[in-house]
């Protein structure tokens, strides 16, 4: 399966592109920190026959890694904070996190994506970490555009908006995982992320695994069988 980078103009998001053989699209978001890359080796793993056209996104705010190291990220995240609580055994909630910036980030993403996918018959879209919950308000807000979310590792965020996208929403399928040790965002929290979409008669898996913040194979597995049923 080929990728190819291309650049947005309206947006001027950059993004990876694989052509399939069929009028169905995916779109996936990475984590903080990461790139566009990050998420792409998931192309070949769930889509082995390349039914799918692949849109792999790259983040709209720079971050520095290091020496002449850079990631990519949705929006901003108070990383000494988040440290601090991870040191501490705690979690950072971000169910009232509700800053411009993320907003500023959906609002971009939902831009590319009816410009891009409008034409295709099938659009499921999806994340991980940070770029699952820019998803999850997306796919909600905008539920008669998409047919299913891919939820990797996500949470709550911005739970008062959300709430308002769930009571005008059209019911579509959704797919949940989260690892039961993860030191960055709660098991619990993510749980409650499931349940507020179940709530909003939404019908979905949630998947949960003996491990951190990350997408093992039996995950993978999963969101493939998740595929072939919508």
């Amino acid at each position: 399966m080929g990728l190819e980078l291309k650049k947005c103009d309206i947006t001027n998001i950059e993004y990876l592109y694989s052509k399939g053989r069929t009028t169905k699209a995916i779109c996936l978001l990475h984590g903080y920190g990461a790139s566009m890359q990050d998420l792409a080796p998931l192309a070949n793993e769930l889509d082995p026959h390349n039914d799918y056209n692949w849109y792999f996104l790259n983040g709209v705010l720079s971050v520095p890694l290091g020496f002449m190291m850079e990631g990519r990220a949705w929006f901003p995240i108070d990383m000494v904070e988040l440290q601090r609580a991870i040191e501490a055994g705690d979690f950072r909630s971000f169910r009232d996190y509700d800053k411009p910036e993320f907003e500023i980030a959906a609002n971009k993403c939902e831009e590319f994506l009816k410009h891009h996918l409008s034409s295709y018959s099938k659009k499921v879209l999806g994340g991980f970490s940070q770029g699952a919950m820019i998803s999850t308000h997306l796919s909600m807000k905008n539920s008669e555009f998409f047919d299913g979310l891919i939820c990797l590792s996500g949470t709550l965020i911005a739970q008062k908006k959300l709430i308002e996208y769930l009571e005008k929403s059209r019911k579509i399928p959704f797919f949940q995982s989260h690892g039961k040790s993860d030191p960055v965002l709660s098991y619990n929290q993510a749980k409650e992320l499931f349940e507020l979409l179940k709530l909003g008669g939404h019908q979905g898996e949630f998947v949960s695994f003996q491990g951190a913040h990350e997408i093992p194979m039996e995950v993978v597995n999963k969101t493939k069988n998740f595929l072939a049923s919508i």
